[in-house]
Parts: C-alpha cells; structure tokens; sequence
C-alpha cells in the first residue's frame, strides 16, 4: 500500500498519517500505484531478509546515527526546515538500518543485487556533506564508501575508449576526501580542483558540478572528469568515459546529481601547482552596506570587462553572522597573478589588501575541516548573475535590502561558476550537464539561514516565523534575478522547479539517461533526476499545515 511503499518520507506518527492521507487523493495518487518504489522502513520485510546470505560476500553491520564523516551514520548537518508543502530532513530519524563498508567495486554489486531481490530500499553515502540528508534513507541498506580511499598518480592518462592521452592525472576511489587529496598533490607540486572543506568527498562534488574558489582558472570537478568506475542499479560495473559506450553516462555524471549509480571511483585532470601565484584578497569596505557594495560592484564589473575573473574566487559578505554588521567584507583568493599584480587590480577599490599564500593547499584561512555539531539550515537559496546583472542601477540597492532583512545576511560569491573563466575552465563547458547559466554568469547571490547547536527530531515542528523569512527572502531574489538557475549542491529544499533550477535545458537528457542506467529508480533522493517518480520527500500544494521540522 501507499504508506509502505513510500515509507521513506518520515516516521509514521499521526500528523503524517494524515498528510499522506490527503497526498493519496491528488498529487502522489500516480507513485503509489507504481509498483518500482523499494520499500524500507518501518517494512516488516527487512529485518527478516537473509542478511546471512550477503555476509558470505560483504559486511554487514548495523548503523547508529554519527556526527562525523568517519562514521556510516553521520551527517556534516543535522537537518533542513521543511513548509508546509513539503516535510524536512533531520539526522535523528534519517539513519539507514545496516551498512556495508565497501571495499571494492564487486562488493557494491553484490549489495545491488542482494537489494533487488529482497526489495530493499538503498542509499550511498561517503561524508554526509549533503545540505538536504539526499545520503541519509531512514531504515535502507547504506552503502559506504567512504573506505574506498586508494589514490593513483599518472603521467600519461587515457581514458577507456579514448584515442587522446589527457596528460598528467590522478584516480580517486569513491571515499576519498579533498584533505587526503591535497596532501598528497602537495607533494608532487601537483593541483587538483576541489573545495576548501577539505572533509567533503569528492565524488558528491563533482557530481553535483563541482566548484572552487580557482574554478574560475581551472574548471570544476565536472570539466576536470576524464573517467568513472560506475556499479549500475542491476550490479553491472562499468567504465565510463566521453569515449565509450557508456559516454551519455558519463555526461550525466559530470553535473547531474548522484541518481546514476554508486561511484566507485574517478579520475581527474592535475594541474601545476601555482607556487608563487596565489593567495588572498582581504578587507572591509568603507561606507555604509550600499556604498561599499556598489564600490565591489563597479570593480568587479571592471575586471570582467577586461578579462581578469579567471583570477578570482571567493566571496564578498553582506552583514550577517561571518562578517561585519552594516559592512561589506571582502574575501576573495587570486590565482595566476602574484602578490603585487594583485595590489595594483585592488588599488582602484581600496580597504583590500593582498597576501600571498604559504605553498600549502588549501590556506589554512579557507580550511572548515570537521564541522561543528549541531548546523541546522532553516533555509537556503542561490541564484546566478550575469555582468549585465550587477550593471543595473538598481541592483546594489535591491541587494543590500535582502541582506538587511536577513538574520544572516547575504552572500555574494565568485565561486559556483565559470562565466568569463579561462579557456582550460571553459574548455569542456559542453560535455557537462550543469546548468547552461553556470558558463555565462559571474557570481551567485547566496542566503543561507542556519542555526548553531540544533539538532532536530521528528517531533520538532517548524519554525513558522523563520518559514515565513525565508519564503519573503527567496521572492525577492527572485524578483531580483528572475528565470536565475542555482547550484545542485547548496540550492533550495523546497523547490518545487528544482529540475529547471538545477539543470535548465539539460534535464530531459538526464531523465532520459535515467531511465536507461536506473529504470526502477533504485538510486532516489530528494530533488535528484528522477525523483518526482520515486516515493522521496517531494511536494504538494495539497499540503495545509507545517509539516515537522
């Protein structure tokens, strides 16, 4: 029946037995009569599955919610406010019921196959980076892999079915983190694009898009994709590459979200280290919010015009909880030029000065490492901008009043795009599946509500004052950069456009894709191609009351 099949959405108290009693009658009637939706708790059919039977190839242990990257059951977030169309997330209720720590490819394959035939419910999870829990399936069998951490170096790298040697490169299994990465890199004077958390996995990077604060020099973790070991729904592993049979899969990859298939592991393009060209752009902007952003405005439309972005990243803070109440923060890095070039490219704006970085990566300044416990998002959105935007005469104004209605602020980002980029970041712009806006905007305005020291549970309702802030916030984003797309790994929970937002253009490929690799939506999560056919948390206007959390 219904509440079996889609059991994933939340624990079953009253309240969401009514709810699903009223999405039953309109919006959800179509995936409940569909028999594709694997079942997962509170299904009587789990605990009795012949776990005997997969513990002859893997193992198989029990999870228990974690708060930290090393553990199956944790999640760098505690949890996402929901509205009252949609329920949210919290890490208190979204732990999968048994894990298998992969160590390989096969052992992936054999979790698939045993999870098909038991009609179980999957989930795939290296870090638990993701703002939305999209790694974190209440009761399914969680598939780790976080221990595939091997790392290869190569002079020469071919991808499979590919005539061209890409030149120097590096393959990463699936668990590997950017902290481990950058290690290593380090001490072969090598580069690899990545971000500066460095506990965050990099295949949910870059399958996301995946963006740095030298993307704009460099490309993303999409552009730089050259190959992928890929354990398919049916337990097939396969190679894919742009070369291959597999390439329309290998191109979903490189943007369209995780709903293809486990990642076992990738490899990617290195580049030189730029020792001696790189560093930090510091300062406060004087006057008050508006004048100093309009100041950054002028100087970055400037520096676009002559072709300079692809020597920035980083952001520039609106007030809120990182940066100065009233005052424009300036925080961006440099790449490509050295310490004094940079000077002279500010010496226009001033209040900013320039520092070149230690020959480490990445600068201690950028690095969150593990993140403290209890970061909770009441909401979050990003919307992108093109020059032609910031050039508006209004646009510093209606910019600052959001920051000003926001209990955090607002963001404005160099990073999540490659418009006006280098030629090597732009170079495979049409081989991905990201949004088409990312290689013509030049920075992103970002809100992001959260709360420090919360950690949800189901029985916590929703804030209806902070619902009510973010909904006015994001209306005047949009009505500030109408039609604007947004990044697939920090957008909007409750979306209900999340298709177009995240893919434009590119989404009918992707579903298509979908359906060929993962016909029985195996691999679902919230907002993933595919998921408005899947039993994942999804919207309905029917939806009259706040909904948990």
């Amino acid at each position: 029946n219904f509440f079996a099949a889609c059991a994933d959405c939340r624990p079953f108290d009253m309240s969401w037995r009514v709810l699903l009693q009223a999405a039953v009658a309109g919006h959800f009637a179509a995936a409940a009569a569909g028999a594709a939706c694997r079942v997962t708790y509170p299904d009587t059919g789990f605990t009795p599955a012949p776990w005997g039977d997969l513990s002859k190839s893997v193992e198989v242990r029990d999870v228990v919610a974690g708060l930290h990257t090393d553990e199956p059951g944790g999640t760098a977030y505690t949890g996402m406010m929901g509205s009252t169309q949609l329920p949210g997330w919290a890490r208190a209720n979204s732990t999968a019921a048994k894990y298998v720590a992969l160590q390989d490819a096969k052992e992936a394959s054999a979790a698939l196959k045993f999870a098909a035939a038991h009609n179980l419910q999957v989930s795939v999870k290296s870090t638990g980076h993701d703002f939305f829990g999209r790694s974190s399936r209440p009761g399914s069998l969680l598939l780790w892999t976080h221990e595939l951490n091997n790392i290869s170096w190569h002079d020469d790298f071919r991808p499979a079915g590919c005539v061209q040697s890409e030149g120097r490169a590096v393959t990463l299994g699936g668990g590997v983190q950017f902290r481990q990465i950058y290690r290593e890199a380090m001490q072969r004077d090598r580069f690899v694009i990545g971000g500066t958390c460095t506990t965050v996995g990099h295949v949910g990077f870059t399958l996301g898009g995946g963006y740095g604060i030298y993307s704009r020099m460099y490309g993303s973790g999409a552009t730089n994709l050259l190959e992928a070991e890929v354990v398919l729904a049916d337990g097939r592993v396969v190679t894919a590459s742009s070369c291959g049979e597999h390439a329309d899969l290998f191109r979903s990859l490189r943007g369209g979200g995780g709903a293809f298939g486990v990642v076992t592991k990738a490899t990617y393009r290195t580049y030189p280290f730029p020792s001696g060209m790189h560093g930090r752009a510091r300062g406060v902007l004087q006057g008050n919010m508006h004048v100093g952003l309009a100041s950054f405005l002028t100087w970055y439309a400037d520096i676009v015009r002559h072709g300079l972005a692809q020597h920035f990243g980083g952001v520039a803070l609106l007030g809120g909880r990182w940066g100065i109440k009233g005052k424009v923060s300036v925080q961006l890095h440099y790449v490509g030029i050295n310490e004094s070039q940079c000077s002279e490219l500010f010496s226009e704006l001033g209040d900013v000065s320039c520092k070149a970085a230690a020959q480490t990566w990445p600068p201690a300044h950028t690095d969150a490492g593990e993140l403290p416990d209890g970061i909770y998002h009441n909401g979050t959105a990003m919307r992108y901008f093109t020059l032609e935007d910031i050039e508006s005469t209004s646009f510093a104004a209606r910019a600052v009043r959001l920051a000003d209605a926001s209990s955090n602020g607002l963001t404005l980002s160099l990073n999540y795009v490659l418009g006006q980029g280098s030629d090597i970041a732009i170079a495979s712009a049409s081989e991905t599946t990201v949004h088409p806006q990312v290689y013509e905007a030049i920075g992103v305005l970002k809100i992001e509500l959260i709360e420090l020291h919360v950690t949800p549970t189901s029985a916590m309702s929703a804030d209806a004052e902070a619902m009510a802030s973010f909904s006015m916030l994001r209306s005047e984003l949009d009505a500030l950069l109408p039609g604007a797309g947004s990044y697939y790994n920090e957008g909007d929970y409750t979306d209900v456009a999340f298709q177009n937002r995240y893919w434009g253009s590119n989404y009918p490929e992707l579903l298509a894709t979908k359906r060929k690799y993962d016909p029985d939506n195996v691999f679902t999560c919230h907002q993933c191609v595919g998921s408005e056919h899947s039993c994942a948390r999804r919207l309905s206007a029917r939806h009259a009351e706040p909904l948990l959390i």
